[in-house]
């Protein structure tokens, strides 16, 4: 019902346009203002509150999106700030990390070389005590020795010492 009013009144508006007498020399055409208005506002009237309420609704859409898309754009811009943010963070956390470790490292070469000329001058002493060692064992035997031929000569000396008198006791022998 409502469609054929506004079809009925589309064309009352298209017969207006139609039948209007046009300007000279031109396709402009000259209407009588109050009537197209007044046509207008019946078409509006006839137009049902759905479609209008669809038109309002239509309207809040797109502002809801144009909301949204701006509201998106500058959690976008904020995420971009905050990852640019946490980036030069991760940098500079890797920067000392990085500084960290070297000094870690350094630290353990150094310490590997002390404890490399540690146990080169370890195996000096070593080498040195081993010397040391077989010249002591060397004197200790040669002092021995010494000692067993001194004992010995006396000895000797002694048993000469013994048959000389044992002779002078029994000539016989």
């Amino acid at each position: 019902m409502v469609e054929m009013e506004l079809i009925d009144l589309l064309r009352q508006l298209e017969m207006i346009v139609e039948e209007a007498p046009a300007k000279a020399f031109s396709h402009k055409v000259v209407v009588d203002r109050e009537e197209i208005l007044s046509l207008i506002k019946e078409m509006k009237s006839v137009i049902p509150e759905e479609v209008k309420q669809a038109s309002w609704i239509n309207t809040e859409r797109v502002k809801i999106i144009s909301d949204a898309k701006k509201e998106a754009e500058e959690i976008v811009l904020q995420g971009e700030k905050e990852a640019e943010r946490l980036l030069k963070e991760n940098q500079r956390n890797l920067e000392d990390l990085d500084k960290e470790y070297q000094q870690k490292i350094e630290y353990m070469i150094e310490n590997n070389q002390v404890v490399q000329r540690a146990n080169e001058r370890a195996e000096e002493i070593k080498e040195k005590a081993e010397k040391y060692k077989y010249e002591m064992i060397e004197r200790s035997n040669q002092y021995a020795e010494d000692v067993l031929s001194f004992l010995e000569q006396k000895l000797e000396e002694t048993l000469e010492e013994v048959k000389n008198n044992k002779r002078e006791l029994n000539p016989r022998i």
